[in-house]
């Protein structure tokens, strides 16, 4: 069954401007405190990227950092049209990715929440 969910996300904070950066940096965030983060990284685990399938939205750059990635023909740089992924929840301890609930919409067999795609 499909259940799309429209959700904002924002760009690693590696994509964003110096001066965002900066601003990011000084940002006092009180959940970031109680989760033990520091802002930047609260930005990104928390607030950037969602995890899951989606169409559109801003790549997850988890084991690299961004860099570009323009079309060997033309040069236009990459626009994410489809992430594919394991994972359907963040994996901060609030889940402040996890998708919504959906009544009559029963886990399969064998689902463990966090991978409810059985990917």
């Amino acid at each position: 069954m499909l259940e799309p969910e429209q959700i904002t996300e924002y760009p690693d904070h590696l994509e964003l401007s110096e001066e965002l950066r900066d601003q990011l940096k000084q940002w006092s965030v009180p959940q970031a405190a109680e989760e033990d983060m520091d802002p930047v990284t609260y930005y990104d685990c928390v607030l950037s990227n969602a995890p899951g399938w989606k169409v559109g939205g801003w790549p997850a750059w988890n084991s690299t950092d961004p860099s570009p990635q323009p079309c060997s023909e033309c040069g236009t740089g990459m626009e994410v049209l489809m992430t594919v992924a394991t994972f359907e929840e963040g994996d901060d301890a609030g889940n402040s990715w996890s998708p919504h609930p959906h009544p009559g919409a029963g886990p399969y067999p064998g689902h463990r929440g966090y991978n409810a795609t059985g990917v």
